[in-house]
């Protein structure tokens, strides 16, 4: 008797007779567990990470402590790749470990070298600067911009892109996310069509030295992140205006007049005479003309600008 009454409940449970067997309506997805850390066996992107499925408006408060370089960048209308990670413990722990951080912030360094179109920027949380008219924020400090863009969970990327009048937001990942999704993510970024001034050479300004008697350059230094050497014979280092940010073409500048090729990943100097030694000890690579009428102080950008007179890096001495 067991026997047959199981095989009752299982011909019941199959839909047995000439009756069609119901189809329970499909449920809204649950809200995605966040994503376990690396070495877990996963790869599957966390909480806020997906593609987003319509771009969110953001338009920067500059009436509030942003960096000086971010805020260049925006009012270029320059594709924007923004990312805060945490490195330093705190009493609380952190719930994904530190390693998480580590491996994004060094996937965004790697990926950065490949796309010399978009402004990358990376920000320690643990260093925002200060948040009011206190004092000016300095090399790699925030301000407020962690929170006009809503930051949560780090590591955090956020990347932009000007559409019309204003910004939007085109994708945002928190927490862990694979290397793959974030290049996809860029890819999809250097596709979008803007009317910006960014070289698409890809070096960085690494430091401006001042002359002793002040408002001069003695000497600067340039990273190159790629793969080729770069020559910088050509290359202009101008100072940008304090009110908006932007290359003023009246204004004195520094001109590079002698071969100086950086090596694959390597950097080199440019001082106003031959002999001037760098940060390293090392006598610098290269001249420059000008420099002597500039007139900088604590607190000013430059911009180094390639011969095509396209923004290639920015730096706040």
């Amino acid at each position: 008797m067991p026997v047959v009454l199981a095989c009752v409940v299982l011909l019941t449970g199959c839909g047995g007779g000439d009756e069609e067997a119901t189809v329970p309506e499909a449920e809204a997805p649950a809200t995605p567990a966040p994503a376990a850390t690396p070495g877990a066996g996963t790869s599957t992107v966390g909480v806020g990470q997906a593609e987003t499925l319509s771009d969110v408006p953001f338009t920067l408060n500059t009436e509030q402590p942003v960096p000086p370089n971010f805020s260049e960048a925006y009012g270029r209308r320059a594709r924007i790749a923004v990312q805060f990670y945490k490195l330093d413990e705190d009493s609380l722990g952190y719930p994904q470990g530190l390693s998480v951080d580590r491996g994004v912030r060094d996937a965004m360094d790697r990926l950065s070298a490949q796309y010399p179109t978009i402004e990358f920027f990376s920000y320690d949380i643990s260093n925002p600067g200060p948040a009011d008219d206190a004092g000016e924020l300095q090399e790699g400090q925030y301000g407020t911009l962690a929170a006009q863009l809503g930051i949560g969970v780090t590591p955090y990327v956020a990347m932009l892109a000007p559409s019309g009048e204003e910004y939007v937001i085109t994708n945002l990942f928190q927490g862990y996310t694979p290397e793959p999704v974030l290049s996809q993510a860029l890819f999809d970024l250097a596709a979008v069509e803007v009317e910006d001034n960014t070289s698409d050479i890809n070096v960085r300004i690494e430091n401006v030295d001042l002359t002793d008697d002040g408002g001069g350059i003695e000497f600067f230094s340039v990273q190159n992140p790629t793969e080729s050497p770069v020559n910088l014979r050509g290359f202009t280092l101008r100072v940008l205006s304090p009110e908006d940010a932007q290359v003023d073409p009246d204004a004195p500048q520094v001109t590079i007049n002698s071969d100086v090729r950086i090596p694959v990943r390597g950097s080199a100097s440019i001082g106003r005479v031959p002999d001037v030694v760098d940060a390293d000890g090392e006598v610098v690579d290269g001249t420059f003309e000008g420099g002597t009428e500039l007139d900088l102080a604590p607190g000013d950008q430059v911009a180094l600008l390639d011969p095509g007179g396209a923004v290639a890096s920015t730096y706040t001495v």
